[in-house]
C-alpha cells in the first residue's frame, strides 16, 4: 500500500482511576462515649451536607441544553443554504442564501451578526454580491472567507469570486483574484499552515446532484490570493472534507463511492482502495481520536434516498467498515424517519482539546422518502466515539433544513455552543450548549 497512507500507531487513551479501599472495625468504646462522638460528628458535618443538597446534581449521561437563541425574532432572512462562521468575540457572522421558496430568484447579499450575550441578530454591511450554496471559514487572522456560491438558482450563475469579512472594520473586502474555477457546494477546510483548501464543487448554479469539477484552489491569507492546487482524481460536489491532524486532507463521496487523500507537501492526491456501498452526498466526516475517519448519513445520488448508516475509514488500509446506525437522529414533527442528510455536524471540541475527536454533534436536516415531499427533522444527537454509540440530545426548538449554522466555540464555562438558524421552514434560531461536566470519564490528551 502507498506509504503516504501510513499513520504512526495510534496511542491508547490513558485513564486514571483511584481505587479507594474502605474497611470497618468494631468499636471498643463505652456506648455513651460512642453516642456523644457520633452526635458531634453529625453536628460538624450538617452544614456541609445541607450545602451539598442545595447544589444541582451533576447531569446523568451525555447531555446539553437547547434554547430559543433569538426570542426577539431579530433574524431578517432565513439564509437558506447561506454560510456562517464564528467570530473572535464568540459571535457569528452569517451571510447570503436564498429566501424560502425563491428558486430561480437572486441570492441575497445580506449579512447579519449574532451577539451571544444579547441573543440578538443585527445587520451589518452586506457582501458585494448575493451568494447561495457558498461556504465560509474563520481564519487565524480573525477574518472570515466567504467563497464562490451562485448568485441565483440558475445554471450560469456560479461564482468564482470571494470576499473577506473583517471583524475589526465590520466590512467585506474582496479577495484580490479569482478561483481557478467557479464553484458552489464544494469542500473546504483549513490546512495546518493556515491556508484554506477548496475542492471540487458544482459548476452549474441549479445542480445539487453531487457531480462536480476536479478543480481545487488554495487560499493564502497572508497575500489574500488564490492559487490552483493539484486536481482531484474524480470530480465531486456536496462531499465531505476533513483536514487530518497530520496535515493531510481527505475528501469522501459526492457522486463517487471512493475517497481521496491530499498531501500538501507533495501537492498530490491519492485514491483509497476502499469504496462506500453507494454514492453519497450531503454527509459529514470527522477524524476520530484514534485516527480513523467517521462518515455519517447522507443521500444516495442514484435513488435519492437518505440513509442512517455510518462508516469508519481506516486511513492505513484505505478501507471502509460499517459503524452503528444513527439512532436518536431520526425524528420529526411528522414522526420517526429513516436516514438524514443536509444536517449540521461538528466535532464539539477543538483540535488541541483533550476531548477532540471523541464527541460529534448532529442536528437538523431532512429525510428523503421514496415518494412525497422531504421530511424536515428537528432531532439532535451526539456520537460517542469511544463507546461507539449515538446519544439522543432531544428536539431542537425549531426545524432546520437547508439552513445555516456555526459552532461558536467554548463559552466561559468551557461548554461548546452551536447555533442553527433559518432554513426552508423556520426563521428561528436554535442554540445548543453541551454540558462538558456530563462527560463522566475524563481522558488525557492523545
Amino acid at each position: 500500500m502507498p506509504a503516504e497512507w501510513k499513520f504512526a500507531a495510534p496511542q491508547k487513551s490513558s485513564r486514571e482511576r483511584d481505587d479507594d479501599s474502605a474497611y470497618t472495625k468494631e468499636s471498643k468504646m463505652h456506648p455513651p462515649v460512642r453516642h456523644l462522638l457520633t452526635l458531634t460528628i453529625v453536628l460538624l458535618l450538617l452544614p456541609k451536607a445541607l450545602n451539598t443538597v442545595a447544589q444541582s446534581p451533576p447531569p446523568q449521561g451525555l447531555s446539553g441544553v437547547w434554547t430559543d437563541g433569538d426570542s426577539s425574532k431579530t433574524l431578517l432572512t432565513n439564509h437558506v443554504l447561506g454560510a456562517a462562521a464564528p467570530l473572535p468575540n464568540g459571535g457569528v457572522i452569517a451571510a447570503g442564501g436564498l429566501a424560502p421558496g425563491l428558486q430561480g430568484a437572486a441570492a441575497v447579499a445580506l449579512a447579519e451578526i449574532y451577539d451571544p450575550v444579547d441573543a440578538k441578530w443585527k445587520v451589518v454591511t452586506p457582501m458585494s454580491i448575493g451568494r447561495w450554496s457558498l461556504d465560509a471559514i474563520a481564519m487565524k487572522n480573525n477574518k472570515v472567507l466567504f467563497a464562490g456560491g451562485a448568485s441565483a438558482f440558475s445554471e450560469s450563475a456560479v461564482l468564482d469570486s470571494a470576499e473577506l469579512f473583517d471583524s475589526a472594520s465590520m466590512l467585506f473586502i474582496p479577495v484580490e483574484n479569482k478561483m481557478s474555477a467557479a464553484r458552489h457546494s464544494y469542500g473546504i477546510s483549513m490546512l495546518t499552515d493556515g491556508r484554506v483548501l477548496l475542492t471540487g464543487g458544482s459548476t452549474k448554479g441549479n445542480s445539487l446532484n453531487g457531480s462536480g469539477t476536479t478543480s481545487t484552489d488554495l487560499y493564502d491569507p497572508e497575500i489574500n490570493r488564490f492559487s490552483p492546487a493539484a486536481p482531484l482524481r474524480d470530480g465531486r460536489a456536496l462531499h465531505a472534507q476533513v483536514t487530518l491532524k497530520d496535515g493531510r486532507v481527505v475528501v469522501i463521496g459526492g457522486a463517487q463511492r471512493n475517497a481521496e487523500i491530499y498531501d500538501p507537501a507533495s501537492n498530490r492526491w491519492t485514491t483509497f482502495p476502499g469504496l462506500l456501498p453507494t454514492t453519497l452526498k450531503d454527509m459529514k466526516a470527522f477524524e476520530t481520536f484514534d485516527h480513523r475517519i467517521f462518515v455519517a448519513g447522507g443521500q444516495n445520488t442514484q435513488d435519492g434516498l437518505t440513509t442512517d448508516d455510518t462508516w469508519f475509514l481506516d486511513i492505513e488500509s484505505g478501507q471502509f467498515t460499517p459503524g452503528p446506525t444513527m439512532q436518536g437522529f431520526n425524528y420529526s414533527p411528522d414522526g420517526s424517519q429513516k436516514g438524514s442528510s443536509d444536517y449540521s455536524a461538528f466535532d464539539l471540541f477543538p483540535s488541541d482539546h483533550k476531548f477532540s475527536g471523541r464527541y460529534f454533534f448532529f442536528a437538523g436536516g431532512e429525510n428523503d422518502p421514496p415518494t412525497g415531499a422531504d421530511v424536515e427533522l428537528n432531532s439532535s444527537c451526539l456520537f460517542d466515539v469511544a463507546n461507539n454509540k449515538f446519544v439522543d440530545l432531544g428536539p431542537m426548538p425549531f426545524i432546520h433544513d437547508d439552513h445555516t449554522e456555526a459552532m461558536t466555540g467554548l463559552n466561559g464555562k468551557g461548554h461548546p455552543e452551536v447555533l442553527l438558524f433559518g432554513g426552508n421552514s423556520s426563521s428561528g434560531t436554535s442554540r445548543f450548549e453541551f454540558l462538558t461536566e456530563s462527560i463522566s470519564s475524563p481522558v488525557t490528551s492523545e
